[in-house]
C-alpha cells in the first residue's frame, strides 16, 4: 500500500505537491476550528448545525480557492 502511496507521489509534479499540501494543512486548521466549538460551547451534538455550516462555508471557499490556484498554477508554470 505504501509502495503505491510513494508511487503515485512521485507522479505528481510540484505545483500539484503543494496543492495537495495546502489542501491537508488547511483540514487541519479546520479540524481546530470544530474542536474549539465543541469546547467552546460545551457539547457536540447541540452545535451540530453550527458545525456543519461552519464546515461546509470553509469547504466551499477552500474548494473555490484551490480550483482557481490549480488553473492558475497549471496555465502559469511551464510544465516539463
Amino acid at each position: 500500500m505504501s509502495s503505491l502511496i510513494l508511487h503515485i507521489f512521485k507522479l505528481l509534479k510540484d505545483w500539484q505537491k503543494a496543492l495537495m499540501f495546502s489542501f491537508v494543512s488547511y483540514m487541519v486548521v479546520l479540524f481546530f476550528i470544530i474542536v474549539a466549538i465543541v469546547f467552546i460551547f460545551t457539547g457536540f451534538s447541540r452545535n451540530l448545525p453550527l458545525i456543519i455550516s461552519i464546515s461546509a462555508g470553509y469547504m466551499s471557499v477552500l474548494i473555490f480557492t484551490l480550483i482557481i490556484s490549480r488553473y492558475l498554477f497549471k496555465r502559469r508554470l511551464v510544465e516539463q
